[in-house]
C-alpha cells in the first residue's frame, strides 16, 4: 500500500513540472486527493480485520486462565473380568464382573500455583460398576476420592473423602494390593475402613529414609462420637522397606461398632522380586454384643518374569480368638500380569480358600458388584480372566 501511495506522488510531482493549463493541474490535484483518501479507507480496514477475525475464534482455555503452572487431567481406569467360582455346598457360579485387579474409575485431578513453593491440588474420582454401567462406593458419585489441599516442601494436607493411611499401608504389603483373590481382599487379612468422609490428611516429606501420614476424620454430629484417626510411618533404605500403621475408628464407618487396626510389614527387592510380608491384629468393640481379636498375617511376591510380565503369589491367613465355632480362614492365590500395550493389560489370576466351620471367606474382585458365597466350613476356589485399559 505505501509503494501504491510513493508512486501516485511521483506521478504528481511529474505531473506538476509538465507544461499543463491550470485547469487541468486543479484536476489532476483533486484526483490525487480523492486517491489518497481511498488509500487511507482501506489501509484502515486492512489494520482492523486481524481484530475481528480474533474475536470470531472459539475461547481457549490457556493455563494463564487457569493459574500460574496449572494442569488438569482427566483420567480413568477400566477392569472387567470373568469369574468361574467352584467348592462351595451351594453350587458352582459363573459372572462377568468389573473391578478384578483394581476399581473401574474415572476422574479429574490438577493443581496451579498459588505462591511461591506452595501448589493448590484437588482430585475428584467416581467409582464405576463396569459390568452394569452403574455406580459403586453405594451409587455416591464421587464415592473413590473427593478432596482439594496444597503441597510443598511441607508436605502436603489435604481435606475432604480420602484413602485412610492406614489402608494404604496395609494393601502395599499385599502381592496383588488387594486385586482379586488376595487376603486383604477375602477378609482373611483386616484393611479397616478404605476411605473416610470429612477427613484431613497430612503427607510428610521423606527425611532419611522416614516419611508419615496421618488423617483425622470429623463426624460431625452433635453430642456422638464418631471420628476416626490414622497413622502410618515408613522407612525405606535402598532394597529394604518397613512400615507401621495404626487406625482407631470410632464409628465414623459403622454407627454401632468400635474398630482398632495396627499393622506391621516388611518388604525387601531382590533382583526382579519385591518380597512383602505383613502381620496385623485386629479388635473390634460393638455397642451390644462381645468384642473380637483378630491375628492375621500374609506373605507375598511380585516379580518381573518378562519386560511385559508379571508374577504374583500370596497366601494368608486370619483367625478370631475364643471363636466358637472356629473362625480361621487362608487363602493361596497366583497370578500373571501382561502388559499388551501402552494402555492395556490381562490377567490371570486362581485362588483356593480354605474355611474352619465358623468362616465362609471366598475369592472376589477388589470392587466387584457380587461375589461368590459359600457356607460355613466350605472350600471356595476362583479363577478370574481380565482385561484392564487406561487413559
Amino acid at each position: 500500500m505505501k509503494k501504491l501511495v510513493l508512486a501516485m506522488t511521483a506521478a504528481g510531482l511529474c505531473s506538476a513540472f509538465a507544461p499543463a493549463q491550470a485547469g487541468e493541474l486543479d484536476d489532476m490535484k483533486a484526483a490525487m486527493q480523492k486517491m489518497q483518501q481511498r488509500i487511507a479507507q482501506l489501509e484502515a480496514q486492512a489494520k482492523e480485520a486481524p481484530r475481528a477475525a480474533a474475536a470470531s475464534k472459539a475461547p481457549v482455555i490457556s493455563n494463564s486462565s487457569l493459574g500460574a503452572n496449572a494442569d488438569v487431567t482427566v483420567y480413568g481406569k477400566l477392569d472387567v473380568f470373568t469369574e468361574y467360582n467352584s467348592g462351595g455346598g451351594k453350587g458352582d457360579r459363573l459372572s462377568l464382573e468389573s473391578g478384578g485387579m483394581n476399581g473401574t474409575r474415572l476422574g479429574v485431578k490438577g493443581g496451579a500455583d498459588v505462591s511461591e513453593g506452595v501448589r493448590g491440588i484437588f482430585q475428584l474420582e467416581a467409582g464405576i460398576f463396569l459390568n452394569k454401567g452403574t455406580l459403586a462406593q453405594g451409587g455416591r458419585l464421587l464415592g473413590r476420592q473427593a478432596y482439594a489441599g496444597i503441597e510443598g516442601k511441607f508436605g502436603r494436607l489435604t481435606a475432604g473423602r480420602q484413602y485412610s493411611p492406614a489402608y494404604n499401608t496395609i494393601i502395599s504389603y499385599d502381592a496383588y494390593e488387594q486385586g482379586y483373590g488376595s487376603p486383604t481382599t477375602d477378609g482373611n487379612v483386616s484393611t479397616g475402613a478404605t476411605r473416610f468422609d470429612n477427613s484431613l490428611v497430612y503427607a510428610s516429606p521423606k527425611f532419611f529414609g522416614l516419611s508419615a501420614n496421618a488423617m483425622v476424620a470429623l463426624g460431625g454430629e452433635t453430642g456422638k462420637s464418631s471420628d476416626a484417626v490414622a497413622l502410618a510411618v515408613k522407612y525405606e533404605n535402598g532394597p529394604f522397606d518397613v512400615s507401621v500403621a495404626y487406625q482407631n475408628d470410632d464409628h465414623a464407618s459403622s454407627a454401632t461398632t468400635l474398630t482398632e487396626n495396627a499393622f506391621i510389614g516388611v518388604g525387601y527387592q531382590i533382583m526382579k522380586t519385591k518380597l512383602l510380608a505383613g502381620y496385623g491384629h485386629a479388635v473390634t468393640t460393638p455397642d451390644a454384643g462381645l468384642k473380637t481379636t483378630r491375628h492375621e498375617w500374609m506373605v507375598g511376591s511380585r516379580t518381573a518374569v518378562t519386560g511385559t510380565g508379571k508374577l504374583l503369589l500370596s497366601y494368608g491367613e486370619g483367625k478370631t480368638e475364643n471363636s466358637n465355632p472356629d473362625n480361621k480362614g487362608s487363602v493361596a492365590t497366583i497370578g500373571w500380569v501382561e502388559t499388551i500395550g501402552a494402555q492395556s493389560a490381562i490377567y490371570g489370576v486362581f485362588s483356593a480358600h480354605d474355611n474352619s466351620a465358623g468362616s465362609a471367606l471366598v475369592p472376589m474382585g477388589t470392587s466387584a458388584a457380587a461375589n461368590y458365597t459359600v457356607n460355613p466350613g466350605d472350600s471356595a476356589y476362583g479363577l478370574a480372566l481380565g482385561y484392564q485399559y487406561w487413559f
